[in-house]
């Protein structure tokens, strides 16, 4: 799951959206905008807000994202009701933020769900919606495939959750304190499968995960391999993270950072840290880092050990922001060898041929990274904006 639309309306809260799309952006996934129209919008009377898409053209997200503020009638628009309806069972995760419950209440996604809202909103939810289970006094509610979560500044802690559901409560307490968050309290939430996963850390592994494969997610179960190692159940540990890593179609370093910990307590060998990828290019010279990566590669066979954001910030920041663009794109067309799939590493590179006025060769990098993820907004702007200059 990377892509993440997030529904608008006027009006709307400013928190609501943007503290989660915070989360969500620096956490890795490709977010959007979506409105009833791409006509531009007011937040809280103040800021002007641009949607990306419209409900007619908008691309069908992995995970839907429903905001509050605005008014409530917006949740009773019939082709807005229509649109969720169409969107909501074809997303693989549904998250409101305070109000924006209302939009999946209205299209009846909550019926017999346990949920929460804003704090002023509760009694009214439950009395327009009885067949809702109306919490109060909880962050956020995760219903498995629904998270729903309290008022304005709440949606961080519920979207913080949600990525440690998908990708591990470590990584999202990195993006905690990447983002000086730190007042994320993931007990502060009602999950309602905690008890069915708690039943995680027996000792046959294997077959709780069979038995339980459609109601889990990669995250929890990086997280019940943290407990098993903390017990010390260090093999049962490494069948949970090797298991979540067999069902990924691309699983990514924060995955592997996972297996890196197991390993070390098994005392296994393990590869180089991202860091001392990026100190030999420091160091040494590019050439020698890509010789390195090579080897490592091949004798830690599909293991995923260099972030290509780390490679991306150092470049960016220690060369393109100083200048020394040349530097910056030697550097950009190796993250490229590593990672040709990656759309945002192909983007960043045309970023760069573009600063030198290689309109060409960042035109092919936009495009190319359109070709392997198509929502790529970024990409889609820069090609637009290349036209509107006339440079295309």
């Amino acid at each position: 799951m990377k892509n993440i639309a997030i529904y608008l309306q006027d009006n709307i809260e400013i928190l609501d959206f943007a503290g989660p799309m915070e989360v969500f952006v620096v956490a890795g996934f490709n977010v959007y905008t979506v409105a009833k129209t791409t006509q531009p919008m007011k937040a809280m009377h103040y800021l002007t807000v641009v949607p990306d898409y419209s409900i007619d053209n908008a691309p069908i997200p992995d995970i839907a994202v429903f905001v509050g503020g605005g008014n409530l009638s917006a949740t009773k628009d019939e082709k807005v009701k229509n649109w969720v309806k169409k969107v909501t069972p074809q997303s693989k995760l549904k998250f409101t933020v305070c109000t924006g419950a209302f939009f999946l209440a209205e299209a009846g996604f909550l019926d017999h769900k346990i949920a929460t809202t804003y704090h002023k909103s509760i009694d009214y939810l439950q009395s327009e919606y009885p067949k809702i289970d109306v919490r109060k006094d909880v962050r956020f509610v995760d219903n498995g495939e629904v998270i729903t979560t309290a008022g304005i500044s709440a949606g961080i802690d519920g979207a913080l959750h949600l990525v440690s559901k998908l990708k591990g409560e470590k990584f999202a307490l990195q993006i905690a304190k990447d983002m000086e968050y730190d007042k994320w309290i993931p007990e502060e939430g009602l999950i309602v499968q905690y008890e069915e996963l708690n039943k995680g850390d027996e000792k046959d592994i294997g077959k709780f995960l069979e038995d339980n494969l459609n109601n889990l997610y990669p995250g929890e179960i990086l997280n019940l391999s943290s407990k098993l190692n903390d017990k010390g159940m260090y093999k049962q540990a490494e069948k949970a993270i090797k298991f979540v890593i067999s069902t990924m179609s691309n699983p990514d370093i924060d995955t592997y950072e996972f297996l890196r910990e197991n390993y070390l307590l098994q005392h296994k060998e393990v590869p180089i840290t991202s860091q001392q990828f990026i100190d030999i290019i420091k160091n040494k010279d590019v050439k020698s880092a890509e010789k390195t990566f090579k080897k490592q590669s091949e004798k830690f066979k599909d293991w995923i050990f260099v972030n290509p954001e780390d490679i991306i910030t150092y470049g960016y920041m220690n060369y393109y922001l100083k200048g020394n663009v040349q530097k910056a794109i030697e550097i950009q067309e190796l993250a490229k060898k590593m990672f040709p799939n990656d759309a945002y590493t192909i983007y960043v590179l045309g970023v760069y041929h573009e600063r030198e006025n290689k309109i060409g060769l960042a035109v092919e990098n936009y495009k190319e990274a359109l070709r392997y993820d198509s929502n790529f907004v970024m990409a889609k702007e820069k090609l637009k904006a290349l036209e509107e200059q006339k440079k295309i």
